[in-house]
């Protein structure tokens, strides 16, 4: 967030913001009681612990004042800045540090010079060694070739999983995988064994599979996932996998065996076939989730009673073009022991429009962890990496006073309605606290696609990298190097 650019924009007075720094100056004079002179721009050196501060901006001096860049002034104080667009505050805290990176240095081969990777989900169970964790990998090494962009998969026979990892060090080790299986006595139409396949599931809904020149069609598995979140409830010792095809969450046993497929009403005639025991729960318009952006994030609270599931991107509502100017980012709530759906929140996304080269419809969740009934991390990042990136941020949302849109004519025009008309319609979005933002780390991926809090002050984060698949200009396999890596960090507030 640029903030000087938002304060000559909406013409305000930085004194009516939430919190700003000012220091006297005889730089300039007011030019009397009843007027107000222009910014004047000066090139004032500032000191912090006897180092330079650089800023992006010059201080301007306004009526005898002197107006500093806030968040570049805040930051060499050691502060994390904020700014809250929906509530209109600035927040200061204490900027986090981080602790560690644990990297997988070996992971096992795929075939055709590919490795295992692709973490998108992180949960812990309780009892476990604060270094202990369970992940995922999603459908596979994936990628697109040539100008329609063909949808590739050059492991094709690759199997989802679960992981369970440690944190040693500088070291990420894997100390179990479990391979996703249909119960005894179900046979996957594509691998003609238990094991189920990371494939689409129909032909219309989802991208046409290719093999890895872009060549061939593959088929399709009615029962094929895309995983992107992990959770586990203690109460009856399952894991619930969020699933990016149509959308869903799966519910499987701790030695991978599915039990149930959720999904939107409407998708259960459409997978036919499928061996699974599928159950529609989720309006029907979840069917109109944007290709890849499906169910993304899946948490558990801690007592085992409620599920959050979050969308990765704003729904095709009415359109293509609707969810790609969309902030609106929907989280549905469950009810596990009666499993059904009691709660639809709006999470209300950063404004791409205040970044540069970041388009709306890349702010995406990417995850989430809860830490009570009513209080949740919330992953949100945009697409860039590197020195490109804006936004890889952790959330901390509050749900308990925000509008539930469940079963309400707003839920099925959500994405459709901007800022001024939630306002106007009275819908209230979960709260935005910003916790750590991973740019200021150094982060250098693309994707937080994991995250759990250890505890009250330190939370543990997972890259997916895409099983360092790629393609060149000429449509050929290339790989990127890009690490499977834990990182750490280090709260100087508590989280609860």
């Amino acid at each position: 967030m640029k903030l000087w650019r938002l304060i000559r924009r909406r013409k305000m007075m930085i004194g009516a913001i939430a919190l700003t720094l000012t220091v006297g100056a005889t730089a300039a004079q007011a030019a009397g009681a009843d007027k107000i002179t222009l910014p004047i721009p000066v090139n004032f050196p500032i000191f912090s612990g006897g180092a330079k501060v650089e800023v992006d901006k010059e201080a301007v001096v306004i009526d005898g004042s002197t107006y500093l860049p806030l968040r570049a002034f805040g930051e060499a104080l050691g502060k994390q800045i904020d700014w809250n667009d929906w509530e209109r505050t600035i927040t200061l805290k204490n900027a986090p540090k981080l602790k560690s990176v644990s990297t997988w240095n070996n992971p096992g081969a795929l075939g055709k010079g590919i490795s295992e990777g692709g973490f998108s989900g992180l949960t812990r169970i309780p009892g476990d060694p604060e270094n202990v964790f369970y992940t995922l990998a999603d459908r596979g090494p994936n990628g697109q070739v040539g100008k329609d962009k063909l949808r590739t998969f050059p492991v094709d026979d690759f199997q989802p999983r679960i992981y369970k990892i440690k944190a040693d060090g500088e070291k990420l080790e894997i100390l179990e995988t479990i391979k996703l299986q249909l119960p005894e006595g179900k046979t996957d139409a594509v691998t003609k064994s238990r094991f189920i396949t990371g494939l689409p599931n129909m032909v219309g809904a989802d991208e046409i599979p290719y093999d890895e020149l872009g060549q061939k069609e593959l088929s399709y598995d009615p029962d094929g996932l895309d995983l992107e979140g992990i959770a586990y409830n203690p109460n009856d010792d399952t894991f619930w996998l969020a699933d990016e095809y149509r959308p869903s969450l799966v519910q499987v046993k701790r030695d991978g065996t599915v039990l149930k497929r959720f999904v939107p009403f409407g998708a259960k005639q459409a997978l036919a076939g499928a061996q699974t025991d599928i159950v529609e729960l989720f309006p029907a318009f979840y069917n109109k989730r944007v290709p890849n952006r499906g169910f993304e994030g899946v948490t558990i609270t801690p007592d085992g009673k409620t599920l959050y599931a979050s969308i990765q991107s704003p729904l095709a509502l009415p359109d293509q073009k609707t969810s790609d100017n969309s902030r609106n980012l929907r989280i549905l709530k469950m009810d596990l022991s009666k499993q059904e759906l009691v709660g639809e929140y709006v999470y209300y996304a950063e404004n791409a429009a205040s970044y540069e080269g970041i388009k709306q419809k890349d702010q995406v969740i990417s995850d989430l962890f809860a830490l009570s009934s009513n209080v949740l991390l919330v992953d949100e990042r945009d697409k860039m990496a590197g020195k490109e990136a804006q936004v890889k941020r952790i959330y901390k949302s509050d749900f308990s006073k925000a509008t539930n849109l469940l079963g309400t004519d707003y839920s099925a025009n959500l994405e459709a309605m901007p800022q001024e008309m939630l306002r106007q319609a009275g819908i209230v979005p979960v709260t935005k606290e910003l916790i750590v933002d991973f740019v200021k780390l150094g982060y250098p991926h693309e994707k937080i696609e994991g995250i759990v809090a250890v505890d009250k002050r330190t939370i543990a984060i997972v890259n997916d990298n895409d099983f360092a698949v790629n393609y060149d200009e000429q449509g050929k396999l290339s790989l990127t190097g890009t690490p499977t890596q834990m990182h750490v960090v280090e709260l100087q507030e508590d989280l609860y």
